[in-house]
């Protein structure tokens, strides 16, 4: 330790070359020594040796303590940890802060030159240097550093065997650097590093990467590369990328994030490859335009298709929020499909088999929320494509589609723009909805020009008020003409098939009054209705046009109620409560005369001569026994009087409230009277399907599930399905199901080609680890109907700190031809897929992420729970 008048010369000595005092080395930090206490309890001093990246503050997860070592994810080897800074005012800044320095000896030169030697520790605030001699020039205002240099500040290290600090700019250079950036995790050497005074680490002939020392799968390396860690973005010129070695990409200038910040530049190419489409690759470049801004552009390629754009853009306000994507893609050349190449050599159109070949094809998407959390709020939910097709040819590279949906089993699109404002007891929207059909023998359904809902609320404890009133203007064009191939195999067989519309205005109003008292042994919901319902119809087309005005009402009454009964009970040393929940619902209706809403138009086509715009029947489950109305939508009064009994019993964990197993059955009975359905009246079903529901999840990780409904008068199983998820803390992830739909069986005219038949599919997928870093993944989507697969995946992921890669290869039923072939015809598509990202800096093929999120259940929580 200087002596302390000698310390008080060097220390104003050095103070008066930079004010504030400050040796403003820029790269300073925390403490040379380790603390013990980064490392294991158990380490023993031979472990400790072994470790040949400490220099770099690198530990593998075995010279860790525990708490350190619970924070490392499996698929890493350790982590980079700061030392302690255990010294006087180690947390408070630099400029708020003295100098001090320690040195085995010092001495000061009549040049105006302050020498120390031997282990030199300087500190100021949170800044520290440690070398082996300093020499500080007054006049110059630098300081010469050499030996075994450190250089550190909080999240960062530099060291090099000598350098130049200029201590009036704050500006420092280190030659043979090293360099590490904790949190991010980030590392590297350089032939020269330079700090410079506005806080940026620039390499000369350097080298960066983000994996762990001892595992290094990619780094770039080159001319210059630039860290700001204030900004949190670095930029490299000249630079190559080398994965495994092997040098992949040359980048003459490169943008990247450091942490996870946004930044421009270009990102990596979408590359997969098809039968169909043949090589589709996409080059996307990401534009951080402001804070509240950004944009990705990426330029597209498809082989057998042609070139396009494809454009995603975001902003966000206080007001609103808005994402805009778009793809085009001009003259399409219509791909390379071998059936429909077949189809035209026989004499089929080419423009009925390939009716998207020469046009020029698009989608768009704008998605815009604005006002929430406020009295007012806004949406927009706009999507369109060029043609039904659009998915099933293209999807898209890089821009997302927004449904959480496969794009490919998409049935319709839907435009809307709403306007709402809610009040204490009130709720008011204004709508318009339109809709595009995907499926090509099906009629665009109506839009909805405009939809116009005020509804109030009112509740006095357990009482309560429900006031709903809905007028929609429904509008389609007049008639509608679709073409089709009739039969397959006669090319002469294409016809058109025409459909007239009747547009409408319908009114609604519903007005309930109901008790809503629940005790802990049940509950008690009693509630009566008055409905009311009507039309202005457009005359045309009507059978009867002064029949243009068709109106129904309605008063009802209904009950719904259960009790609650429980016990505890123990089974195997598992202790658990069981519960007895018998349900009760009765329903009367007044009778609401509905003849006038069926066969009101002179079409016979596909049922169009009833008032049906946008309704239809719920699927019947179990919840569907206590529903109030068994029509989704409001072109139907529900007027069935019926009783219905539902019976749940529970076994539950009294620890977690977990339903170990859970079953629930019941069914409906109607009175005699003749109930509506969607076309017709029905007088002679007394009851209901009956349905069944099992549901168990015997630990936090496994969910299993089942419904049956029964036809008792048939005897026959008319739907079921059983499906069992499991996902655990160790990422493996499991998927059974089975789903059966029962339908009748239809044949081609030549009664040999099955076109339709009941549903009986399996599915299974999994994701399964072999070890913290590699897994399997497969999925088997098979049709027991016509005995052949729907889609087979099988593929390996291989995830670590520094990079993942998965290789996936995949067959599914090319659907292309589905309205035109049949069923047994459909060939296959298949394809091989990798991904390859590189954690820290960008990835390679993004498609897989989404194939593999679209096609195995809980794929996308999966991920979600390894970050």
């Amino acid at each position: 330790m200087l002596e302390a008048s000698r310390w008080r010369r060097l220390a104003l000595a050095i103070g008066q070359l930079s004010r504030p005092r400050s040796l403003a080395f820029g790269l300073l930090a925390a403490h040379s020594l380790w603390p013990l206490t980064a490392i294991a309890e158990t380490a023993s001093a031979p472990e400790l040796e072994e470790n040949p990246y400490l220099y770099l503050d690198w530990f593998p997860k075995s010279q860790l303590d525990p708490r350190l070592r619970s924070q490392v994810s499996p698929i890493c080897g350790g982590m980079f940890v700061e030392p302690l800074r255990a010294y006087p005012d180690s947390d408070k800044l630099p400029e708020e802060s003295p100098l001090r320095a320690t040195a085995d000896s010092s001495d000061w030169l009549e040049n105006g030159t302050a020498q120390l030697r031997g282990n030199v520790h300087i500190t100021q605030g949170y800044r520290q240097l440690f070398a082996d001699q300093v020499d500080v020039n007054r006049e110059e205002n630098t300081a010469y550093l050499s030996g075994a240099i450190e250089m550190r500040e909080p999240g960062m290290l530099v060291r090099g065997k000598a350098a130049e600090v200029h201590t009036d700019s704050k500006a420092a250079s280190i030659e043979d650097a090293t360099y590490v950036v904790h949190e991010d995790t980030a590392h590297g050497s350089a032939r020269f590093a330079s700090r410079e005074a506005s806080g940026e680490l620039i390499l000369t002939e350097g080298n960066y990467t983000r994996c762990e020392p001892d595992d290094v799968f990619w780094r770039m390396i080159g001319g210059e590369i630039a860290i700001d860690n204030v900004e949190r973005q670095g930029t490299a010129r000249n630079v190559r990328l080398e994965i495994a070695d092997v040098p992949v990409f040359y980048f003459p200038y490169l943008r990247f994030p450091v942490g996870d910040e946004r930044l421009s530049g270009f990102l990596f190419p979408s590359i997969s490859n098809s039968d169909e489409n043949g090589w589709d690759i996409a080059v996307p470049y990401y534009w951080n335009i402001a804070p509240q801004l950004d944009a990705t552009i990426a330029p597209r390629y498809v082989q057998y298709r042609g070139t396009g754009l494809e454009l995603e853009g975001r902003h966000l306000s206080p007001a609103f929020s808005t994402e805009l994507r778009l793809a085009g893609l001009p003259d399409d050349e219509g791909g390379n499909d071998e059936d429909a190449r077949r189809l035209i050599n026989e004499g089929f159109p080419e423009d009925l088999v390939l009716p998207a070949k020469g046009e020029d094809r698009w989608y768009v998407n704008l998605n815009q929320l604005g006002g929430t959390g406020g009295l007012w709020r806004t949406k927009i939910d706009y999507t369109r494509v060029s043609d039904p097709d659009y998915f099933r040819d293209l999807d898209n590279a890089e821009i997302k589609v927004p449904q959480n949906v496969s794009a490919r089993a998409m049935t319709s699109l839907g435009q809307s723009a709403q306007a709402s404002l809610t009040t204490e007891h009130w709720f008011a929207s204004l709508r318009a909805q339109e809709y595009q059909q995907l499926v090509k023998d099906r009629f665009d359904t109506y839009s909805q020009l405009p939809r116009l809902n005020v509804n109030g609320n009112y509740k006095w404890d357990d009482w309560q008020l429900l006031l709903e009133h809905e007028i929609t203007t429904f509008d389609h064009q007049d008639t509608q003409t679709i073409q089709y191939i009739a039969d397959v195999d006669d090319p002469d067989s294409v016809t058109t098939s025409t459909r007239d519309f009747v547009n409408a205005t319908r009114a609604y109003a519903n007005y309930s009054f109901g008790w809503d008292k629940q005790w802990l042994w049940g509950f008690f919901n009693p509630q009566i209705n008055g409905i009311y319902l009507g039309y202005e119809l457009a005359e045309t087309f009507l059978a009867d046009p002064d029949m243009n005005t068709p109106e129904a009402s309605a008063a009802q009454i209904s009950i719904d109620s259960g009790l609650f009964f429980e016990r505890y009970g123990n089974l195997f040393q598992q202790e658990y409560v069981q519960t007895l929940e018998p349900r009760l619902f009765l329903m009367a209706s007044t009778d609401a005369d509905q003849n006038d809403f069926l066969n009101v138009s002179n079409s016979s086509s596909d049922g169009g001569n009833d008032l049906l715009y946008d309704t239809s029947l719920f699927t019947f489950s179990y919840d569907q026994l206590f529903r109030d109305s068994r029509f989704n939508g409001h072109d139907r009064i529900d007027d069935a009087d019926r009783a219905s009994f539902g019976l749940t019993t529970r076994f539950i964990d009294p620890r977690s409230g977990r339903d170990l197993f859970a079953a629930s059955a019941g069914q409906i009975f109607y009175s005699e009277a003749s109930r509506i359905e969607l076309r017709e009246f029905i007088e002679d079903v007394p009851r209901s399907e009956f349905a069944a529901r099992l549901e168990s999840r015997p630990t936090d990780a496994l969910r299993i599930s089942s419904e049956v409904i029964y036809h008792d008068t048939d005897h026959t199983i008319n739907r079921g399905n059983v499906t069992l998820r499991y996902l655990d803390d160790d990422f493996r992830l499991l998927n059974a199901s089975y789903r059966y739909l029962r339908k009748e069986e239809v044949y081609d005219s030549t009664d040999t080609y099955l076109i339709q038949g009941p549903v009986k599919q399996i599915d299974l997928s999994a994701a399964w680890p072999v070890n913290d870093r590699l897994s399997l993944l497969a999925r088997a989507n098979y049709d027991l109907t016509f005995e052949r697969e729907l889609e087979y995946l099988a593929g390996i992921e291989y995830d670590t700190c520094c990079y993942r890669t998965r290789l996936l290869w995949r067959r599914e039923l090319d659907n292309d031809l589905a309205d035109v072939v049949p069923p047994e015809e459909l060939e296959f598509d298949e394809g091989v897929y990798i991904e390859l990202q590189l954690k820290g800096l960008a990835g390679i093929g993004g498609s897989v992420t989404r194939i593999l999120t679209q096609g195995i259940a809980n794929f996308e929580q999966r991920e979600v729970l390894k970050q």
